[in-house]
């Protein structure tokens, strides 16, 4: 039996190749020290936090964006909406780490998220789509947005 290099490498080329677009394609694909990972980003700060079996809800830890769900004004929906894309697109853009921090009075898991080492609230907030929050009185975002 002689080996054929050539189809070796195809195979080779063809499998990488895929590996690497499933891997970019791949929605949120980091575990938390549990073991659990991201599913659906339900709007800035909330997505589903899938751990095997068990699917709840998730507050990223850290800041603090605008309604989708029930917004006060549509200044709120708006930066709301705008915020919840840009999320989605960073959970998107590279290697997620996800960091345990425990449950808030809801029952939701807290989750700090982390993206290529990067502190993903801090980008939020940086870019005017999230104000730093860490517990406590929520912002009257539309008293903040009419300004």
């Amino acid at each position: 039996m002689t080996l054929n290099y050539t189809m070796v490498t195809y195979v080779f080329l063809t499998l990488l190749g895929l590996y690497s677009i499933a891997t970019r394609l791949a929605p949120y694909h980091g575990l938390s020290e549990g073991g659990c990972r991201l599913g659906y980003v339900y709007d800035g700060d909330t997505a589903e936090l899938i751990c095997g079996e068990n699917v709840r809800t998730a507050r990223f830890v850290g800041l603090d964006t605008p309604e989708t769900k029930s917004p006060g004004c549509r200044a709120e929906l708006d930066l709301g909406k705008r915020a919840t894309e840009r999320m989605r697109a960073l959970l998107r853009s590279g290697i997620v780490e996800l960091s345990d921090e425990g449950f808030d009075k809801y029952g939701r898991a807290l989750v700090r998220v982390f993206v290529d080492g990067r502190d993903v609230a801090k980008t939020m907030v940086a870019e005017g789509l999230a104000v730093t929050y860490q517990g406590g009185t929520r912002p009257d975002w539309c008293a903040k947005l009419e300004r």
